[in-house]
């Protein structure tokens, strides 16, 4: 590409674990890249084979991506194609690229996305679960207040969430679901396992259950499909107020000096104020 040219950052998706699913633009796209940044340096020729002709390849995963933007602005303002691909899946999505995408937008230059597969995605299709209406998280925090705060909002959510995790601490993530989720035992779960692989698995059950027979680390990272809530929203109180005086101003059997007093006691204010403002009101209608 000319040094004339505009720089362009390119983030391709690659494989979950069956190389087959390497997409034909996405090879194009990692070959045809004036520099490659990986996640993992030796992903590339593991996907595209040791006599693949590659562009130059930099490291750039989750501890040194801070420090990679200077490096991408440096190639970008050059008028190079630079391409991002990380170990597995799409770069971003739980995965390092974010700064990258983040300083390259704010510098003004183009951005693209060659698609690939998303283990979250993978994993709710199999799951069997509803997709109209989805979370993703991600990875939830290892422990402490943020962990304890993010299992609290799983209790009340009503759509699908989606987690990743990695599989020695699937079992203490399950305990911890079902400890924390009251509807445990109507919570449909899936778990989903070495996805596109030759033994690729989903375990499916109640959180229940599965907390109770998932007592092993399972190998590699892993998705949880949890189904949301079916519990009853909780009460607005601004709504419950509204109804109760929608139905006291509308209620032919009270007298006027009675419905005074009891929106007083909803409200808080005079009883008389209240009593000469229905009278008025009242007047007005005549």
């Amino acid at each position: 590409m000319s040094a004339e040219s505009p720089g362009m950052l390119v983030l391709v998706g690659t494989p979950l674990g069956n190389r087959g699913d390497l997409s034909p633009r996405a090879r194009e796209a990692i070959v045809g890249a004036d520099v490659l940044f990986c996640e993992d340096t030796r992903s590339p020729l593991r996907l595209l084979g040791e006599g693949a002709t590659l562009p130059p390849r930099i490291s750039c995963f989750v501890a040194n991506e801070g420090d990679r933007v200077a490096l991408l602005l440096d190639n970008l303002a050059r008028g190079k194609v630079v391409a991002y691909v990380s170990e597995a899946g799409l770069p971003v999505w739980s995965d390092p690229g974010l700064r990258l995408v983040q300083a390259a937008v704010e510098a003004g230059y183009a951005v693209d996305v060659v698609p690939g597969p998303t283990a979250a995605a993978v994993a709710l299709c199999l799951s069997g679960l509803p997709a109209e209406d989805v979370r993703f998280l991600g990875f939830l925090p290892r422990g402490g207040a943020e962990r304890a705060e993010r299992l609290e909002s799983i209790a009340h959510e009503r759509g699908t969430v989606l987690l990743y995790e990695a599989g020695n601490r699937v079992p203490a993530l399950l305990r911890d679901l079902a400890a924390a989720l009251p509807d445990a035992e109507l919570r449909r779960v899936a778990i989903g396992r070495e996805l596109t692989k030759q033994h690729q698995e989903v375990l499916r059950g109640s959180l229940t259950e599965l907390a109770a027979t998932v007592d092993e680390a399972l190998r590699g990272e892993v998705t949880v499909v949890l189904a949301g809530t079916q519990a009853p929203a909780a009460a607005d109180p601004a709504q419950d107020a509204a109804r109760a005086l929608w139905q006291l101003v509308c209620d032919p059997g009270l007298k006027p000096r009675e419905k005074a007093k009891q929106i007083a006691a909803l409200t808080g204010l005079e009883a008389r104020a209240i009593y000469e403002q229905l009278g008025a009101l009242r007047r007005a209608s005549e």
